[in-house]
């Protein structure tokens, strides 16, 4: 980079003290570490208690992102959606009755959608200004 690595340091706290970046870390390839199975845990959960409940999923250690999406009646009543990783079906099946237990009674059902390729996996990148036109 040209400069010390105090600097560069320093650049980086102004940068999350500003707000413009949240964190510098690390970003391990959960499939070399033995993460083979990624299920999507999709949830039926009461509209009136999904965002109390859907707080408590995404702060469980093992949820990798959470959200709530549209039902779409009668097609799809899943409104909750949460990722979790394991080395093994049995894992991720563990760890989704960790999320129904959490959930209780404001559950009325729920699936594990299993990837089964890779087909794109890329992090966000973002383009200057001058490159959008």
């Amino acid at each position: 980079l040209g400069m010390p690595a105090s600097e560069v340091l320093e650049r980086f706290q102004k940068m999350q003290a500003s707000g413009v970046i949240r964190r510098v870390a690390a970003v391990p390839n959960h499939y070399k570490l033995g993460y083979r199975f990624n299920g999507m845990t999709v949830w039926d959960v009461a509209d009136s208690e999904i965002e109390r409940l859907g707080e408590q999923v995404g702060q469980l250690p093992f949820v990798s992102h959470c959200y709530r999406r549209p039902r779409h009646l009668p097609y799809w009543s899943y409104n909750l959606f949460a990722m979790v990783h394991g080395t093994s079906s049995d894992e991720v099946e563990h760890k989704a009755g960790r999320i129904a237990e959490v959930l209780g009674d404001a559950c009325s059902g729920h699936t594990i959608l299993y990837s089964s390729a890779i087909l794109k996996k890329t992090g966000l990148r973002l383009r200057k200004q001058s490159d959008k036109q």
